[in-house]
């Protein structure tokens, strides 16, 4: 399952009442109410709402108005809902910002989360022409391609696929990147600190693939990221191409005019 559900008794908020003299419709009341109660910390994520009966009784509307408000919030991604399953309260999304970049670990860190990986791949290959081109490289240059999913407390959250030149890192193929971050042993071990990237994002769905690895549903939407970073002596050091759950992240830019 995606989500860990906290089973209790749930409880209809007390001070949750419909209001006749309100000019906004009855579902709209609820759905406000219970976005209020998100957003306050009320109902944490993860936490099962009562049911569209146990609301209808409390507040003496019908199921069907109800219904209304939880679609309403089902839509917004506040809540989820599973066939034959309470209707839980989703995780927050985490903001990636269009300014300024970190790694993973460090992103995750910031929030107070601990960030971990599951290997997929850490092999050195032939540089494809693309990536060749990419890293300034001549066709044919060997590179290490490291391919994880990245975890925030336990929870997958991306999938992450880097190529840096072999010649420049030769040693990072023997390096334990399920516990380090990449950047960090890039800076500490060789002496390169990633500074600048050139970044691209799209929308994308999930393949059956990439949705099994991240725990949720083929088709899921996805953001899709792919970035070449150089170092503070302007070298190119990365290609990358990481694609992070759409449930889980928003993107966030600041823009001056």
């Amino acid at each position: 399952s995606m989500f860990t559900i906290i089973w209790s008794i749930p409880v209809v908020d007390q001070f949750m009442r419909i209001n006749t003299r309100d000019p906004r419709p009855i579902f709209k009341q609820i759905s406000d109410a219970l976005r209020q109660d998100i957003a306050q910390g009320a109902l944490p994520a993860h936490t099962a709402i009562p049911s569209e009966r146990e609301y209808a009784e409390q507040l003496k509307v019908s199921r069907m108005t109800v219904r209304a408000a939880i679609n309403e919030l089902v839509q917004d991604g506040l809540l989820v809902r599973s066939p034959g399953r309470a209707t839980v309260v989703a995780p927050s999304k985490m903001n990636k910002s269009a300014l300024g970049f970190m790694s993973f670990t460090e992103d995750m860190q910031a929030r107070g989360m601990k960030a971990s990986s599951q290997m997929l791949k850490c092999a050195e290959e032939m540089a494809d022409a693309a990536v060749a081109a990419q890293l300034g490289l001549q066709p044919g240059a060997r590179v290490i391609r490291i391919e994880r999913v990245r975890l925030a407390d336990q929870e997958p959250i991306a999938l992450e696929s880097i190529c840096v030149p072999q010649q420049r890192f030769p040693t990072l193929i023997h390096c334990d990147l399920t516990k380090h971050s990449v950047y960090d042993l890039m800076e500490h071990e060789f002496g390169s600190r990633p500074s600048i990237a050139d970044e691209s994002i799209e929308a994308i769905q999930l393949s059956a693939t990439e949705a099994k690895l991240l725990h949720i549903k083929p088709g899921s939407c996805a953001l899709l990221a792919r970035r070449v970073t150089r170092d503070t002596a302007g070298n190119l050091i990365e290609v990358a191409k990481a694609i992070y759950r759409g449930d889980r992240y928003r993107m966030v830019f600041t823009r001056q005019r």
